[in-house]
């Protein structure tokens, strides 16, 4: 049964997989929805497009589907359907200050940090790359200046250290999901006091690149294990071995280092370091520190574990990558 607040105009404008169940928890809560999102990119080489999972659950309960291509025709659209209000997750497209006018309440964006931390538009992985120890989500007021709008709800999780872009994203996305629909209800009835950002303790993040994942052997195991958790499941953290591109897919590390050079894949000694076993393990040797690999994926082939990659590939024993 869905709430009451139903009846209002309310916009979801997102589209990737961290959308997919806050949009859902929306439909079972609001009718009067409709959906705004980025055009479906086309399947391989034919003409056919990939449909998006949020998309299809769309057309599944008759919900209106447009699709802006840039900020010009996101205008256009929100003045068509006039929302109240609209939730934005991922939507990709920059909302001009005359859009942001439109609805009677506003924007809300749904953002996976803890503002003001992490603006931008890679906030899951700059907090695995950045060794945090906590994050969240943080619902805002959009304005103008990227993720600087007013904070209107908060929820804090403490981190393990072992999620990756991909395991961290589903959590707070599934913890937004379950926050939204009560913080859209407040919105929408006047119950909410928002607060205002210190902007002098925002960091910042980046558009990530397929080339951002290229290992820099000379960094600490300890930095390059963040990247490995961080870039899964793309672009990945790859080096390169034999003249073809190699995916370090899950590692650990371990603090001591071996008499090997920087780069070298090499048999770990089994009595190096507390609490390694008598199980036969292999490691690169970075800047400070080894990172051990428990599986990864040669170009062209499938995921392994490293036992089972060694069967075919044992001459990468005592070789350097790059």
């Amino acid at each position: 049964m869905k709430s009451q607040t139903s009846s209002p105009r309310v916009a979801f404008a997102g589209g990737n997989v961290f959308a997919e169940p806050i949009f859902a928890e929306l439909v079972e809560k609001f009718d009067n929805l409709t959906l705004i999102s980025k055009e479906d990119k086309q399947k391989g080489r034919s003409s056919k497009s990939d449909k998006s999972a949020i998309k299809i659950l769309a057309e599944s309960q008759d919900i209106p589907i447009f699709e802006p291509k840039n900020k010009l025709e996101l205008e256009k659209t929100i003045s068509n359907i006039k929302p109240d209000l609209v939730v934005v997750a991922s939507l990709g497209i920059i909302i001009s200050e005359n859009t942001l006018k439109i609805p009677k309440y506003g924007f809300l964006n749904v953002h996976f940090s803890l503002l003001p931390l992490h603006r931008g538009p890679s906030p899951v992985q700059s907090t695995i790359l950045n060794g945090d120890k906590k994050t969240g989500i943080t619902i805002q007021k959009v304005v103008p200046e990227i993720d600087a709008g007013d904070i209107v709800y908060k929820y804090e999780i403490d981190l393990r250290g072992d999620e990756t872009t991909k395991t961290l994203g589903k959590t707070l996305a599934d913890i937004a999901a379950y926050e939204l629909p009560s913080v859209i209800h407040d919105c929408l009835n006047e119950e909410i006091k928002p607060e205002k950002q210190d902007s002098s303790r925002a960091t910042f993040t980046k558009i990530i690149q397929k080339s951002d994942g290229k290992i820099d052997w000379s960094e600490q195991a300890e930095v390059i294990e963040r990247k490995v958790r961080a870039y899964t499941p793309w672009p990945s953290a790859y080096t390169f071995w034999d003249g073809k591109m190699l995916k370090i897919l899950e590692a650990e590390v371990l603090d001591n280092n071996s008499s090997q050079k920087v780069g070298t894949f090499h048999k770990i000694d089994s009595g190096s370091g507390s609490g390694m076993t008598k199980e036969v393990k292999y490691g690169i040797q970075a800047g400070k520190g080894i990172l051990v690999i428990n599986k990864l994926q040669l170009e062209g082939k499938k995921p392994l574990l490293v036992s089972d990659f060694l069967l075919g590939n044992s001459k990468i024993v005592g070789e350097i990558l790059g």
